[in-house]
């Protein structure tokens, strides 16, 4: 089976997953040439309890045009979740996640 490389990035009101929400994401799929295949993308709906960060909404309060779009035809994250891999298994190969930096 070949393998198709997905490299997927996120969005967030905060550094730190369940007091803070990731807002979006988004996934590109490439074939082992480098062309691209497929993308997913989605917008979700913040967590209950959580909150943003101080910080971070002060930087997102620099960038409306990108926050409008973020909160724009939203998910719920488990439904997001079960497209994305909904969409992962549709792909026509073996799907390896690729990044960089890797924290």
């Amino acid at each position: 089976m070949n393998e198709i490389y997905v490299s997927t990035d996120i969005e967030s009101d905060g550094p730190i997953p369940g007091p803070n929400s990731m807002l979006s994401m988004g996934s590109a799929a490439f074939s082992e040439d480098g062309v691209l295949v497929s993308t997913f993308s989605a917008n979700l709906y913040t967590l209950d309890g959580a909150a943003g960060d101080p910080d971070t909404m002060k930087w997102w309060g620099t960038q409306p045009e990108a926050w409008n779009a973020c909160r724009k035809n939203l998910l719920s994250p488990s439904l997001a979740m079960e497209r994305y891999s909904k969409w992962l298994d549709g792909l026509p190969g073996k799907p390896v996640c690729v990044c960089y930096p890797v924290g």
